[in-house]
């Protein structure tokens, strides 16, 4: 599963990440980010979860991604706001 972040007139301030680490079942991570895009893979396990905070007045987006082109959450948030993706499989 695909994890992307990213943002318009601003950086990202802040990404945190549900995903699932193999013995640990699910888990729920800050991620390291500069700048205005992020993405990683992982296993999203039952319920992917994806929370974007931006710089300022930035606009947030958010894909949660199945393959190379099965969208299962997208979505952009107002400026300056929080914007979270999230999926049941």
């Amino acid at each position: 599963m695909t994890y992307k972040a990213w943002t318009e007139g601003g950086n990202l301030q802040s990404v945190r990440h549900d995903y699932t680490d193999g013995l640990n079942g699910a888990v729920s991570v800050p991620a390291k980010v500069s700048g205005a895009t992020w993405s990683t893979q992982e296993d999203g396990g039952h319920t992917p979860r994806l929370k974007v905070v931006p710089t300022g007045k930035g606009v947030a987006h958010c894909l949660l991604m199945e393959g190379k082109d099965r969208v299962l959450d997208q979505k952009k948030g107002a400026a300056g706001q929080p914007v979270t993706c999230s999926a049941q499989r």
